[in-house]
């Protein structure tokens, strides 16, 4: 079933309406988000609950409020998010997280960025890179730092649209093609 676009815009800019423009709070309302998103994803008997017409609205009522309270969800978020299932449009549970930070972001200025390493790096290092990509793009970038042992080394770094690969697996992907040509 297709996402509705148009109506998870519209709550979204309820749930911004409602929690103000406390920057954590919209932080943590996003991170809930996420949650359920992944919930949602992962867990066949929640998306079935949310998504079978023939279950009544108040019996799915009742499991999304345990679901909700698990995910301690902000009060004020939930009627939209009961407004999407009762309105049977509950699949916008599995985007409704990307469309939320999209707007947060916007709000802000900020950017969400990735940093993988093959190797951890300190703060020192994470702060660099930040201070360079924010002049770069003029926005707060907000990093989480992944490892992944088959970049060999280097990084690849994320934020927005903007990537950059300086990673050596990528190196040496470069350098076969750039040897396989003659």
């Amino acid at each position: 079933m297709k996402v509705d676009k148009k109506f998870m815009k519209q709550i979204v800019k309820g749930i911004l309406k409602v929690a103000g423009s406390d920057e954590e709070k919209l932080s943590q309302i996003s991170k809930n988000l996420d949650l359920l998103a992944s919930a949602y994803k992962s867990n066949t008997t929640l998306r079935n609950i949310i998504l079978n017409p023939n279950l009544p609205f108040e019996e799915k009522e009742k499991a999304l409020s345990k679901v909700f309270a698990i995910l301690n969800l902000p009060e004020e978020v939930k009627p939209f998010l009961l407004l999407a299932v009762k309105e049977n449009k509950g699949n916008v549970l599995k985007e409704l997280n990307k469309a939320f930070r999209f707007e947060v972001e916007k709000l802000f200025s900020t950017v969400q960025g990735e940093i993988v390493t093959a190797y951890p790096i300190d703060d020192e290092l994470l702060n660099r890179i930040k201070n360079v990509l924010e002049s770069k793009i003029g926005k707060k970038i907000e990093f989480t730092v992944k490892e992944d042992r088959s970049i060999l080394g280097g990084a690849v770094i994320k934020a927005g649209s903007y990537i950059l690969d300086a990673s050596v697996r990528n190196y040496l992907k470069q350098l076969e093609k750039a040897l396989t040509r003659f």
